[in-house]
């Protein structure tokens, strides 16, 4: 499936999302999203485990709860359940890229641009990467309230510490995915 060149992995792994049906997931239950743009299509899904095992009401007034994971005290986010094969893909994917990187959880975005924030239940550093067809969405990454460093993430990692830099996403044209690589403090 991939083949160790970044920008053909990254078109291989576009063509996977492509056929995704994203929705708009985790953004809606912060008020720190209130001001993303997301177009039409898009979405922003968490995909992995999470501590949070009641999802929601039925039409009956009963709970229902996630899916257990195989991980104790975890369950299996809504993304996770629905499209199950990803897991392996990603695995591989990041074993390529970012070998001695572990990740609990990944966001994914298309066509969601994030306004300025932090991620503050995110430990340690994150790993982003930009794929897709686009142009301009650059992250932009505050260090120390002084210094924004802009960077490009098409087909590209990069490392920082999303809990203690704000950060956002530059306008851009055409489609654009991100993947977020990250651990969560909630157990």
């Amino acid at each position: 499936m991939f083949v160790g060149e970044i920008k053909t992995d990254c078109k291989t792994l576009v063509n996977i999302l492509d056929k995704i049906d994203f929705y708009r997931g985790t953004e809606r239950r912060t008020k720190q999203f209130s001001n993303a743009i997301c177009k039409k299509g898009g979405g922003s899904m968490l995909y992995g485990t999470t501590w949070r095992g009641f999802l929601k009401y039925n039409e009956n007034g009963e709970k229902v709860y996630r899916t257990k994971a195989d991980i104790e005290g975890r369950y299996k986010t809504k993304c996770m359940d629905l499209y199950p094969e990803l897991q392996d893909i990603f695995k591989r994917f990041t074993q390529l890229y970012i070998p001695d990187f572990y990740y609990t959880q990944i966001q994914l975005n298309k066509d969601f641009s994030s306004p300025p924030h932090y991620d503050s239940k995110n430990i340690a550093e994150s790993y982003i990467i930009g794929l897709g067809d686009y142009t301009g969405g650059e992250l932009c990454v505050e260090q120390e309230s002084t210094t924004i460093d802009t960077i490009d993430i098409r087909h590209s990692f990069f490392k920082f510490d999303g809990a203690n830099n704000k950060h956002w996403t530059k306008p851009y044209e055409g489609t654009r995915y991100s993947l977020v690589f990250f651990n969560n403090t909630k157990k």
